[in-house]
């Protein structure tokens, strides 16, 4: 693939995904930012010094309207070459005995059925094409346990799952799916959770990124990620240097998961 791409960013309006916006944008790429919040989206987009960048209100959890944002994709650029799935929400910590029916099927709505929703509007037209680079932003939680909720941690771990099975279905097609891990990174998932998921969730002001002590116990590197540490790995993923890695499952923590 060469420049410009097309590039399909969930959850542009803050945090990873604006970071990533960046990323591609000064590659000179077409960037398509779509997150559930206008007044989001529009500060990522003032920030980026780019003429090929342009934003779309959609709510991931709703299919029909990932699939026209596919298709007017398409029907403006031709074709998608990079899809980056990183909606997502944070459930407080919440452990079982605090996870109601409700709050469960929303995290499982957002974080899960939504990449589903993303990748399953855009492995068609990759496919059509013969080419394209699937990614998607996990998080440590699919492989420890401590800290976040049991939704959380569920939706990622089903992400894990999710990105080997689009990687084995879709190599024949040229197509390259991996995911992002994340540990703690300063970003403002705590309070765009309280936001969207309302009273459902419990206070987010908990886990290992509001206490240094167990950062130092837990993270080697003793400190939080920057968003453009992680963005920086979603970039590699979608060059031609990353052609040959597929199914993949790439921690960005600090060192957290050697621990």
């Amino acid at each position: 693939m060469t420049s410009p791409r097309n590039v399909i960013i969930t959850g542009a309006g803050s945090g990873i995904g604006a970071s990533t916006a960046a990323h591609f944008a000064a590659a000179g790429d077409r960037v398509f930012l779509a997150d559930v919040s206008t007044d989001r989206l529009e500060q990522t987009r003032a920030g980026l010094d780019s003429a090929l960048v342009s934003t779309h209100t959609v709510d991931v959890t709703n299919s029909k309207a990932v699939t026209d944002l596919v298709a007017q994709v398409i029907e403006t650029a031709g074709t998608v070459d990079v899809v980056v799935s990183n909606a997502g929400v944070f459930d407080g910590c919440a452990g079982v005995q605090q996870t109601t029916p409700e709050l469960w099927e929303r995290v499982v709505g957002i974080n899960l059925t939504g990449a589903f929703n993303v990748v399953k509007a855009t492995a068609e037209p990759m496919i059509s094409q013969a080419n394209g680079r699937i990614i998607l932003v996990g998080s440590i939680a699919a492989q420890r346990a401590m800290p976040d909720g049991l939704a959380y941690c569920a939706t990622k771990a089903g992400l894990e799952g999710m990105t080997r099975r689009l990687a084995y279905d879709l190599g024949s097609y040229g197509i390259t799916a991996n995911l992002v891990a994340p540990g703690v990174v300063r970003t403002g998932i705590r309070a765009t959770s309280e936001e969207i998921l309302g009273d459902l969730v419990p206070d987010t002001d908990v886990g290992v990124g509001t206490d240094q002590d167990l950062m130092d116990k837990l993270i080697p590197l003793k400190r939080g990620g920057d968003p453009e540490e992680i963005a920086a790995t979603i970039f590699f993923l979608a060059s031609t240097g990353a052609g040959y890695i597929s199914g993949e499952v790439i921690h960005v923590d600090g060192g957290w998961i050697a621990s």
